[in-house]
């Protein structure tokens, strides 16, 4: 089963772990970004790899805080929308039951194809025509309906989870609970 974590966990996970959390997390990310993603209101769904009670999930989740999909090597196909059954299920009225599939490449790479029965979607601000794959880079961005996904290779997520850790960190440091 595909993964999706929380940016908030894997940068706590950073924080601890340091140079292991690279041995840990040697593979691509597709981060769905802060801003747009919600709760759903029923009692409970699935929110990517975790079923949660959604009074459960509400509490956990910190403001602006943003999604993040593993992409494991072996795997052949990951599909991404808005119904239960894909690899990664993006809960936004604006995206299609069946919209995007990712496949690795054997070079370790992803490629991405809009699928015909989606709706529109835009990679790298220029629209991703149904049926015609084209290769993932680090740092293109998708856009399905008002979902924004960040694609990362394992060196720019890497570099993005320190660059957080490091805000977060000084963030604690001039907080009135622990002065500087």
């Amino acid at each position: 089963m595909a993964r999706s974590l929380l940016m908030s966990l894997l940068v706590r996970q950073h924080l601890a772990l340091k140079e292991k959390f690279r041995a840990r997390y040697p593979h691509s990310w597709l981060v769905w970004e802060a801003g747009v993603w919600n709760v759903p209101e029923s009692s409970e769904q699935n929110h990517g790899a975790t079923r949660l009670p959604t009074s459960d999930l509400r509490d956990c989740l910190p403001p602006g805080d943003a999604m993040c999909f593993e992409l494991t090597p072996g795997r052949d196909a990951l599909m991404i929308g808005r119904a239960s059954h894909n690899a990664f299920v993006i809960n936004d009225a604006t995206v299609s039951r069946e919209h995007l599939l990712l496949r690795a490449r054997p070079d370790g790479g992803w490629t991405v194809e809009a699928l015909s029965q989606g709706g529109p979607a835009m990679l790298g601000g220029q629209l991703l025509p149904p049926g015609q794959p084209r290769p993932l880079e680090s740092g293109m961005n998708l856009q399905l309906g008002d979902v924004r996904l960040t694609f990362h290779d394992a060196e720019s997520f890497h570099q993005r989870m320190g660059h957080t850790a490091a805000l977060v960190m000084a963030q604690t440091r001039g907080s009135p609970n622990n002065p500087a």
